[in-house]
């Protein structure tokens, strides 16, 4: 009774550190905020007749499977809207708006909007379920209703400890698709890094809706993909879309379930029958403990997995890397642990992608990527055009990699993020070096100023009509924020002007994500 006590204690008593117990509980301090993430819910087709008949015994099911739980995530699969607009394709989906009470009522505390069937009823059925969600309490991931805005994080609870981005990596070519966030991995990976450079205390949580229906496996590319979103910067990516359960593997100690399948829908039989919850405890910006919970839809609706069940999502849940393990627990969980500890890399101050491709003359491309030395504990910056590389070393943590033609002669250059002092400042702070690209590949420096206006904090390059800019954000003297512009002039960068000045850590990410 003891242990079951802890294992579903509030989360003030849920949780240790992640290798202390074999288990997910005991008592800390500062409590770990404890997320659970299902996958995806619909509120359409033979599903609400489900929900009326049985929706009782579906609440008792959620209060076991969410006890100490803060926050509940779910992916809403479908347009909740009163008015029928529907698009042209395949399958088009439409629930009533007075489903998000019940779904509130449930547990739910955020639903993610970022997904292929969002705009199954326009623009205006979108906006009908923002109003639908914000009626019933419920937080909204993935979304902005002014497309201008971008992808912007959902900050959880009044202690700030956990920021989400929802996201979609499918393309829908619709109207008001600008308001979902989505379609650009490089451009999330940028706001992960930028944001958690600004909030380094804060874990940040990436839900992807992304990946191919009914594959066991993720791509290849997805790999890259969620490996870039942890070097960014972020705690834990958490994935569904394909509506059957791909693995949980661990990148650098952190968790990764590449899709955790169907929650409430009526895709009946197979796999497609088999789902899975994942809790993420995170303190201190990072994923401290992370659980699994199997389900199966009988038929719609989700009940903790049976024996046969649960040896067909342990399959599926074991990665081909074999980067995790699932430790059986007395409640029915697994937890998920990694099989070897992160890298010695990790401990370097870096939210950075670690690959480039850049276009070179000629069309010819040149592939740039980071490496770490873990024996020197240094970096190398490596290039590769065609069969030749170059290297650069680099005795020097690195906060950031980017590309621009800085210096407007129409050739790549390459932007380094360097920590370290200079012969004209000796403080150990974060830099801008660039160097330019030649035609055989080979890196040359064009530029090691020594500091900026202020302390520089992150960077972008920014091609506008007739030149390229270095957008900055900058500690100004008084610890507020800016967001500076400098342009190429001679031999180094020469500030333009500040685009805003005097600003919070949010006012500053805001700022900064929507300059142009």
């Amino acid at each position: 009774m003891l242990i079951f006590r802890q294992l579903f204690g509030r989360v003030g008593g849920w949780l240790a550190a992640p290798l202390a117990l074999a288990g997910c509980a005991a008592p800390t301090a500062p409590p770990a905020v404890r997320v659970s993430l299902v996958g995806d819910v619909l509120l359409a087709r033979t599903v609400p007749a489900a929900l009326a008949r049985d929706s009782a015994a579906l609440r008792r099911t959620t209060r076991q499977l969410w006890a100490g739980s803060r926050y509940v995530v779910g992916n809403l699969e479908c347009p909740l809207s009163d008015t029928a607009r529907p698009v042209r394709k395949a399958i088009v989906f439409r629930g009533n708006p007075q489903w998000a009470a019940w779904l509130r009522r449930l547990g739910f505390t955020h639903l993610s909007l970022a997904n292929n069937h969002t705009l199954d009823q326009r623009l205006p059925g979108l906006r009908a379920t923002s109003r639908a969600l914000r009626r019933a309490r419920l937080g909204q991931l993935g979304y902005q209703p002014d497309s201008l805005a971008g992808c912007l994080p959902t900050v959880l609870g009044a202690d700030s400890s956990v920021a989400v981005f929802g996201y979609s990596g499918l393309t829908q070519r619709l109207a008001g698709e600008g308001c979902v966030c989505g379609r650009d991995v490089a451009a999330l990976c940028e706001r992960v890094a930028t944001y958690k450079t600004l909030f380094p205390e804060r874990a940040v949580l990436v839900y992807l809706h992304w990946g191919t229906e009914y594959a066991a496996q993720p791509s290849p590319e997805q790999r890259q993909q969620a490996h870039d979103l942890i070097d960014a910067g972020a705690a834990a990516v958490v994935g569904a879309h394909p509506h059957v359960v791909q693995p949980l593997e661990f990148y650098r100690g952190r968790p990764i379930a590449y899709s955790l399948g169907n929650f409430l829908f009526d895709q009946r039989g197979g796999a497609s029958a088999l789902g899975a919850q994942v809790d993420i405890a995170f303190r201190n910006g990072a994923a401290v403990a992370t659980c699994l919970r199997p389900l199966q839809l009988v038929p719609v609706l989700p009940y903790p997995a049976e024996a046969t069940a649960r040896r067909a999502l342990a399959r599926r849940l074991t990665p081909t890397d074999q980067s995790s393990r699932l430790l059986p627990q007395p409640d029915g969980r697994w937890l998920a642990q990694p099989t070897a500890p992160p890298v010695a890399a990790d401990a370097q101050p870096a939210y950075l992608v670690p690959h480039l491709v850049l276009a070179g003359p000629a069309g010819i491309r040149t592939t740039v990527r980071l490496h770490y030395l873990p024996h020197l504990r240094q970096y190398q910056v490596r290039a590769r055009t065609g069969d030749t590389e170059s290297v650069l070393p680099l005795g020097f943590p690195v906060y950031r990699l980017a590309q621009g033609d800085v210096d407007n002669d129409r050739r790549p250059d390459l932007l380094i993020g360097p920590v370290k002092r200079t012969p004209l400042d000796t403080v150990v702070r974060r830099r801008l070096f660039v160097y330019s690209l030649d035609s055989t590949g080979a890196l040359r420096p064009r530029w090691r100023g020594s500091r900026l206006m202020f302390t520089i904090l992150y960077f972008k390059a920014v091609p506008k009509q007739d030149r390229t800019y270095v957008q900055t954000i900058e500690q100004e003297p008084d610890g507020r924020y800016c967001v500076g512009q400098y342009y190429w002039q001679g031999f180094g960068l020469v500030l333009d002007k500040f685009l805003v000045r005097r600003l919070a850590r949010a006012g500053a990410y805001r700022a900064f994500v929507q300059a142009r």
